[in-house]
């Protein structure tokens, strides 16, 4: 057996974005995905809207290796990955503020959300080119930007999760 991989803080997470192949065995997908949620694992699978995907999985794991074998298995029971991300749920330098319940509902978010039928995904890419780089600026120019990135997401509180 593999020693866990595990982050210091938080959940690792993976997203999945899949077609279907000729073999797939939805069966075995099926239990692929039974058998990481019996190991306290969390997964959401979505039907995509899109052309690069038909269904979107995101496992949420404390051990990296389950998050591995998920995706060989799912692949293993005929389910192409055509695109992924890897990320780890975390407390951004710009929210060190916020209470522990806030904080400990970032690093570990129970999914999904009661009542909350969509699921919206957006990669997110820290350019570092020289006209492109945020990071230039001082911290508390960054804050203010991040307090106003919140403020506007907060307009859609209530009618969408973020």
């Amino acid at each position: 057996m593999t020693e866990p991989v595990t982050p210091a803080e938080g959940l690792g997470v993976l997203h999945l974005f899949c077609k279907p192949t000729a073999v797939l065995d939805l069966k075995t997908a099926q239990s692929v995905v039974e058998e990481m949620i019996g190991r306290g694992n969390q997964v959401v699978v979505v039907a995509i809207l899109g052309h690069k995907a038909d269904l979107a999985l995101m496992a949420l794991s404390k051990d990296l290796w389950d998050l591995r074998n998920f995706q060989t298995s799912l692949t293993t029971a005929g389910l192409e990955i055509v695109d992924s991300y890897l990320s780890l749920t975390e407390i951004s330098e710009y929210a060190s503020g916020v209470p522990d319940d806030m904080k400990q509902a970032r690093l570990y978010p129970e999914l999904p959300p009661l009542d909350k039928p969509a699921w919206c995904f957006y990669p997110m890419s820290k350019r570092r080119s020289p006209k492109a780089n945020w990071y230039v600026l001082d911290f508390d120019n960054r804050l203010e930007l991040m307090r106003d990135h919140g403020r506007s997401g907060r307009n859609f509180s209530g009618r969408v999760l973020q």
